[in-house]
C-alpha cells in the first residue's frame, strides 16, 4: 500500500529525535557518533550547572560588605579622656561576620591613638545590632571639636564553606563632636579589608 499523504509528511524538526538508538540488545551496537550525540546534552547540562555555580560564587566573593554604622549617642567624661559611643549597626549579608570583642577592636580619634576600655553588643532585631565602645584617647583630646573617628573590627568573609577569609571592617565617622546633641550630623562609612591586603 502506498504511504498516505499524512504518513509521508515530514515531521516538524522539533519533534524529531536527535538520534534513534537500537531498541533491544539484539540489534546492532551504537556507533561512536550516536553515543556522542546522546551524551552531548548531559555534558552540556553539567557544564551549564558548573558555570552558574562558579558565577554565583564570584558574585558572593565580590559582594561588598553592606554593613552600616550610625552613631546613636556620644558621652565624654568630665576629664575629657574617656569616650562612650553607641552605634546602631545594620547587619551585613550572611557571607560576613563581625567580631565585636575588645580584643578585636582598635580605635583612633583623629590623630590620637585610643585605648579600648570596653565593648558590648546586643542584637536588637534580625537586621540590626547595638554596638558600644568605651575608649580613652591618648594625648590632649580637649582640642577635638570636629574630628574623625576610625574604628577597626575584626571580621570574616565566608567566600567558601569552611574557608572564611579573615580581615577587618573599617569604620570611619566624620564631623564627630563632643556634643551628643549633634550626632545626626555625624556620617559613618564602612568597608571590608581582607587580611591579605593588610599584610601586603
Amino acid at each position: 500500500m502506498p504511504p498516505t499523504s499524512a504518513s509521508a509528511r515530514r515531521r516538524a524538526w522539533w519533534s524529531r529525535p536527535i538520534v534513534t538508538l537500537p531498541a533491544t540488545s539484539g540489534d546492532r551496537n551504537c556507533t561512536c557518533k550516536e553515543t556522542t550525540v546522546c551524551l552531548t546534552p548531559c555534558c552540556g547540562g553539567i557544564f551549564t550547572f558548573i558555570s552558574v555555580m562558579a558565577f554565583l560564587s564570584y558574585l558572593v566573593d565580590k559582594g561588598h560588605c553592606d554593613a552600616k554604622f550610625s552613631i546613636q549617642s556620644i558621652a565624654v567624661s568630665p576629664s575629657s579622656l574617656s569616650w562612650h559611643v553607641d552605634f546602631l549597626v545594620k547587619n551585613p549579608r550572611i557571607s560576613y561576620s563581625i567580631l565585636y570583642g575588645g580584643d578585636e577592636t582598635t580605635v583612633r580619634l583623629g590623630p590620637l591613638h585610643a585605648a579600648v576600655l570596653n565593648t558590648s553588643h546586643a542584637r536588637k532585631s534580625p537586621s540590626h545590632t547595638a554596638f558600644s565602645v568605651d575608649f580613652a584617647a591618648e594625648g590632649n583630646s580637649t582640642a577635638v571639636v570636629f574630628e574623625q573617628l576610625d574604628i577597626k573590627l575584626k571580621a570574616n568573609h565566608k567566600v567558601y564553606v569552611g574557608y572564611p577569609e579573615p580581615g577587618h571592617i573599617d569604620i570611619r565617622c566624620y564631623n564627630l563632636t563632643r556634643n551628643h546633641e549633634n550626632v545626626e550630623k555625624v556620617h559613618c562609612y564602612s568597608s571590608f579589608t581582607p587580611l591579605t591586603e593588610v599584610i601586603s
